[in-house]
């Protein structure tokens, strides 16, 4: 394992000159984990939590997960902006 991924983007916006802008569709994050997270500069106060399920065969766990917003100056975004 090396700490690598990509993300498919469910909602992300174009950020230009501080405001936000157009939705982008069909976007895809890429990148290594471990140097992602150094990259972090910002982080709002704006926990929120998703619940879910994980699981296989008919058999399923709830799980969840939380983060807040997190301002990455990098990042590889690929796809394409509507």
């Amino acid at each position: 394992m090396n700490g690598d991924f990509v993300f498919e983007v469910t909602e992300g916006y174009l950020i230009e000159k501080g405001k936000i802008g157009e939705p982008v569709r069909g976007a895809t994050l890429t990148g290594n984990g471990p140097d992602v997270l150094m990259k972090i500069d910002m982080v709002g106060t704006d926990l929120g939590f998703g619940i879910g399920t994980c699981g296989k065969d008919s058999q399923g766990v709830p799980v969840s997960d939380a983060q807040p917003t997190l301002r990455i100056p990098e990042i590889t975004v690929g796809g394409e902006a509507k």
